[in-house]
């Protein structure tokens, strides 16, 4: 648990470049290129959505972001 990673919110200056390499930062592992398995957990009260993105393949690329509702 201790190497746990917190959610961080998510900032719309880390996508730069075109569609394509917009999609490729968020739906493929840094580490190996496979695509990441994405889970969302809404909670509409707060106008949050939680999402943790994870590598089937190598296990790595865990990511845990949270999305703003406006």
């Amino acid at each position: 648990m201790a190497n746990e990673v917190d959610f961080k919110f998510e900032k719309f200056e880390e996508y730069w470049g075109g569609v394509d390499e917009v999609k490729n930062t968020i739906s493929k592992c840094k580490v190996c290129g496979s695509k990441l398995l994405l889970s969302h957990m809404p909670d509409y009260k707060n106008l949050l959505v939680q999402e943790t993105a994870r590598c089937i393949e190598c296990g790595a690329g865990n990511r845990k972001t949270i999305h703003v509702l406006n």
